[in-house]
């Protein structure tokens, strides 16, 4: 499954995802759309992400109504320290621990929700 999100500013959206978030592109339409994947895929990714900005009717007003796509990462507390250190803005604290998950949401430049989880 892939996510796709309408995004207003197209470069800046593609260099957070990849340069702060660390997700590889795996195909890019400069100005209009790319795909995403985990850093960590393997030899054969499947995109996890897509930006794109061929529908600017879908961009709300009001950044992150109605989804968050949630990242699964391996190692949840170097990941989130790692972001941290990168100045990444956390939308709130860790939750889940005591449910049987790890989950928190940082926001992306455009002020979108993003999940990190284990």
């Amino acid at each position: 499954m892939m996510v796709t999100v309408q995004v207003a500013n197209f470069d800046a959206s593609v260099a957070w995802y990849r340069d702060v978030l660390g997700l590889a592109v795996m195909y890019l339409e400069p100005d209009e759309f790319c795909m995403l994947a985990p850093p960590d895929s393997g030899a054969s990714p499947a995109p996890a992400l897509a930006l794109a900005t061929d529908h600017p009717d879908r961009i709300s007003r009001q950044p992150g109504i109605g989804w968050a796509p949630t990242l699964i990462v391996a190692d949840f507390d170097a990941t989130v320290a790692e972001l941290r250190d990168r100045g990444v803005r956390f939308d709130a604290e860790e939750e889940g621990a005591d449910e049987g998950y790890r989950l928190v949401r940082i926001l992306d430049p455009e002020g979108n929700p993003i999940g990190i989880s284990t």
